[in-house]
């Protein structure tokens, strides 16, 4: 059975009879004034102008009132559309209505605008490469270059956008093509006869084409399936490749989008990269001589670095080994040209995953290419609507590749506004799109090179690299950073992993190393440019950066979570989030040992602490209080902690644990000393216990005296004195289970600890962040008594009144509630 024509085959056909004229011979032409120029665009598709003294005929118009404007039928005629394409199909259906002399625009409107030549009722934008392109024709298609927002102390700015890499502005050509689908079109495709439903279906089988067009792909072998986004398509590349024998290799430089997908579908593999980020191939030929391959998962271009592994020579070790290749094109495919070669060459590519919300297209558009036999082998991505021929009561027969894998009604509109700003992309020309990114890179890595106090990641040669630069500033926050670059300098970066941690963990941990540092970055900052950032957008990020680096910002900062607030100083600001980085000669928080330590209420009595393992990134949190626990959780997310232990150092009978809340909320467990009452306790404590957090160890202290299960935790540096000794002071004796004896033999035992131990209480009676065990055992008053029955008796002199709440407190600590 031969295969069904598609719309490209008939196009071919028909120019085999329809001959082409060219943009530049018909704008030369001496009788251009005797020919008739016959427009057959939609009215939507006009907004870019006409030829002067075209006659507008659409398509579906053309039969029934071509005579009105073309009475001889050896009239010459020039027939034109957007790319010429339709125009080719229009001038075949003239030439069996028996005009002779009939030609079509080769190129359509966007080559005759794009070689300058003159239109009405429209402007060109920009041209194709060699005819003098401006980038800042360019640029004014973008209404977001005219968007002001507030900055701190100097009112509003304009906006300087560099978070392309995250998601890219739609141009004004592309807005006009996609809501004038969802105004005039709107309409479900392959489902029916009317008007619109039929104009929607043309619509969205052009954009197989135009997008096959841009990769330089072919569809009688190839198919495009559309997509959500990126994360879906290469999610349907590991469904059509999940029952085929063999193993997946993805790069430890992947985005989560190509790694995850494949991981719970079969075994993976991971080539490694380099400390620079470039991607290891001798290790991926070794894995791949070494193992059954059935597909090698690459990114054509880092969403982190912006490195750019040989796709070529990557094809070629897949193939020659047996395997497939999915190139990740997210990054790449508005920044550089694409070509997946014919299916028989040994470099093609054989699946191709992109989205438009980086390609200057609205969200929620994507696409998948690959082999068209392969993708129609495949079981349905999703069975339902629109994928099955015949359905019965027990069986069902679905249609081929693409449409097996479009279950329900797709984002049409967002599939046209994909295919435009493709178009968009193609009209500039990608070698123009990759030189102007080049050169805005040249003069960021340059300046940030230059700048000193700063770590870049990534190779630092413009051209080895995407539109992309991931830096910290040495000694401030990623995410002080990106704040300040915000909200005083109004320039959008992004901050984090950026959904690529085994890539981020790797990199930092080299930089950190190379640099002597015994604990790396959490995160960094990105800056990434695209289409109509410009040098003077460059030149703002480097002011702004230099002002970090020089600690010069003029706000004042705090955190929630993920979100900074930010409040205008009037001054240059030494300090930020400045209740958990206060200085103090006794140095209470930091990581001044290799271990996360953050104090928490600082400015208020009752006292939590944060200890983590920054390597494995797992989290303790001691006496956490109930009203704080969403403040927690949005620390530990901001952190990117996991939280495995509640730690109580004994039943409190002044405020309501959160321990409760956050074992319910996290699965963390909860431990106290092995004498509490409180039955939710996960792991009791003994004395001499040593608790594992990743790589660091806390020794576990009992210290009855206070209460009977009260205990401290001794890590290196620092002790956590819970209520058994506090700064100056110690616990009281006199509530239920405490006992001054005791009390005194545990004090006695941390006095034995080494003079320069930081003293951290879960209380603070005297407005001081920490003391250390030496200066308590000169100053602390509890201390300065001979023996345990002097102690007793102090203690049962001083007749202090009961905390508030006490039966409350006690009651919900001790029955879990």
């Amino acid at each position: 059975m031969s295969q069904a024509w598609t719309y490209k085959d008939f196009v071919k056909d028909a120019l085999s009879r329809v001959p082409e004229i060219s943009a530049e011979e018909l704008g030369r032409s001496e009788s251009r004034h005797h020919v008739v120029l016959l427009d057959v665009r939609e009215s939507d598709e006009t907004t870019d102008g006409t030829l002067e003294g075209a006659v507008r005929l659409p398509r579906g118009l053309l039969e029934k009132h071509v005579h009105e404007h073309v009475a001889k039928r050896d009239t010459p005629v020039v027939v034109y559309c957007a790319t010429g394409n339709r125009s080719a199909l229009a001038g075949d259906v003239l030439l069996k209505m028996g005009y002779t002399h009939v030609r079509s625009l080769a190129g359509g409107i966007e080559r005759w605008r794009h070689v300058g030549q003159p239109v009405s009722g429209g402007a060109t934008v920009c041209r194709l490469p060699g005819a003098k392109l401006k980038w800042e024709d360019v640029r004014r298609e973008f209404a977001i270059v005219s968007r002001c927002v507030p900055v701190l102390g100097s009112g509003e700015r304009p906006l300087v956008y560099m978070d392309h890499a995250a998601s890219t502005h739609a141009p004004a050509s592309v807005l006009g093509a996609y809501t004038e689908f969802v105004a005039r079109e709107y309409a479900n495709i392959h489902r029916g006869t009317h008007h619109l439903s039929r104009k929607a279906t043309e619509r969205f089988e052009e954009c197989y084409y135009i997008i096959a067009d841009y990769l330089h792909a072919e569809l009688r072998r190839g198919a495009i399936c559309f997509t959500n986004n990126t994360t879906q398509a290469i999610d349907l590349c590991a469904h059509v490749m999940a029952d085929r024998p063999g193993k997946v290799i993805t790069t430890e430089m992947e985005h989560h989008s190509n790694e995850l997908p494949h991981r719970r579908r079969g075994p993976t593999l991971r080539a490694r990269v380099t400390d620079d980020g470039e991607l290891d191939l001798e290790h991926l030929e070794e894995l791949l001589r070494k193992n059954d391959v059935k597909l090698v998962a690459v990114t054509a271009g880092s969403n982190v670095t912006g490195v750019m592994p040989d796709l070529r020579k990557v094809a070629r070790m897949a193939h020659e080994n047996g395997a497939l290749i999915l190139v990740d094109a997210a990054q790449a495919l508005a920044r550089m040209p694409i070509d997946v070669k014919d299916p028989d060459h040994l470099e093609h590519i054989d699946f191709l995953a992109g989205a438009g919300h980086k390609a200057y297209a609205p969200f929620g558009a994507g696409f998948l290419y690959g082999p068209r036999a392969l993708m129609s082998q495949a079981s349905p991505y999703i069975p339902g609507g629109g994928t099955a021929s015949k359905v019965t009561p027990r069986d069902a027969e679905y249609l081929p590749a693409p449409d097996r894998h479009h279950g329900g009604t797709p984002n049409i509109a967002g599939v046209v506004g994909m295919a435009k700003a493709l178009s968009f992309l193609q009209a500039i020309g990608m070698e123009e799109v990759r030189a102007h990114e080049v050169k805005l890179m040249e003069r960021m890595l340059k300046g940030l090179q230059e700048m000193g106090g700063i770590t870049l990641y990534g190779p630092p040669d413009a051209n080895k690299r995407l539109g992309v630069a991931t830096f910290n500033v040495d000694g401030v926050s990623e995410l002080l950073t990106a704040a300040v670059l915000s909200e005083e300098g109004a320039i959008a970066v992004r901050n984090g992993r950026f959904c690529s941690h085994l890539y981020m963990d790797k990199l930092l941990a080299a930089k950190a190393k190379a640099a002597g540092q015994t604990t790396p970055p959490t995160g960094a900052v990105r800056a990434s440019v695209g289409l109509y950032n410009d040098e003077s957008d460059v030149d703002r990020l480097l002011e702004y950066v230099q002002r970090v680096r020089d600690r010069k910002w003029r706000g004042h900062y705090q955190v929630k979570g993920d979100v900074v607030s930010a409040e205008f100083a009037g001054r240059c600001a030494d300090k930020w989030m400045e209740s958990t980085q206060e200085s103090n000669t006794t140095q209470p928080d930091g990581d001044i040992q290799g271990y996360t330590f953050e104090v928490l209420q600082p400015d208020g009595a009752c006292r939590s602490y944060l200890v983590a393992d920054p390597e494995s990134g797992e989290a303790l949190l001691v006496d956490p209080l109930r009203e704080h626990v969403d403040h927690y959780l949005d620390l530990l997310k901001s952190k990117r902690l996991r939280l495995r232990y509640t730690l109580e150092t004994h039943t409190h009978a002044d405020h309501l644990s959160g321990s409760m809340r956050l074992k319910e909320l996290t699965g963390a467990q909860m431990l106290m000393h092995a004498s509490a009452t409180a039955p939710c306790v996960d792991k009791p404590l003994q004395d001499g216990d040593t608790l594992e957090l990743g790589r660091l160890r806390i020794e576990v202290m009992g210290t009855p005296g206070h209460t009977e299960d009260a205990l401290c935790l001794v890590l290196p540096g620092r002790v956590l004195t819970g209520d058994t000794l506090l700064i100056g002071a110690c616990g009281r004796t006199d509530l239920p289970s405490g006992n001054a004896t005791k009390l005194y033999e545990s004090l006695q035992r941390l006095m034995a600890l080494p003079e320069d131990t930081v003293v951290m209480p879960s209380h603070d009676y005297q407005k001081q962040r920490a003391s250390t065990i030496g200066r308590e055992k000169r100053t602390n008053p509890r201390l300065q008594v001979a023996n345990a029955k002097e102690f007793a008796e102090m203690m049962a002199a001083r007749k202090l009144p009961p905390p508030q709440k006490l039966k409350e407190a006690l009651d919900a600590n001790q029955n879990c509630r």
